[in-house]
């Protein structure tokens, strides 16, 4: 690869099951580092994160509340300002019998909410809480054979 592309994209590596079933461990990927340039995330989104609670590990999450939103989720399932969200790519098994709490936040200018599609073996803003747009480093834009760089999911 030559370093104008390197300097566009990243190739990474999948490591852990957050993403699954979409991104499996040892998927690799493509991540541009200038698809939010001109424009912000958008809903369904699969971005690179710098990991709120540790800022030297990447994490690959979907976007799910944008800035000025009300974001309320329960049992896995996220709504948008009380509507259901339809999430097609989400594996979301039935909740444990008392895990019926639900929760909400009302996001901020810059403010994202981000989960695994794996919702069982996630950690993401419903454990950390949002995202600030200065945290997502790049949208994934596809799977390729050959990446070098470790994410975890």
């Amino acid at each position: 690869m030559g370093w104008l592309q390197r300097l566009f994209a990243v190739r990474l590596t999948v490591q852990g099951q957050s993403m699954e079933p979409a991104y499996r461990p040892g998927s690799r990927v493509w991540m541009s580092r200038f698809s939010y340039l001109f424009q912000q995330p958008a809903r369904g989104d699969v971005v690179v994160i710098r990991a709120p609670v540790d800022d030297r590990r990447l994490e690959l999450k979907r976007i799910i509340g944008l800035p000025d939103e009300e974001v309320s989720w329960s049992q896995g399932h996220f709504a948008i300002n009380g509507v259901k969200l339809d999430e097609p790519y989400a594996h979301i098994p039935p909740a444990p019998p008392g895990d019926d709490e639900r929760r909400a936040v009302r996001l901020g200018a810059a403010q994202y909410v981000v989960a695994g599609d794996n919702r069982l073996a996630s950690d993401d803003s419903r454990t950390y809480g949002p995202v600030t747009r200065s945290a997502i480093l790049g949208k994934i834009r596809e799977a390729r054979p050959d990446a070098q760089v470790v994410i975890m999911t």
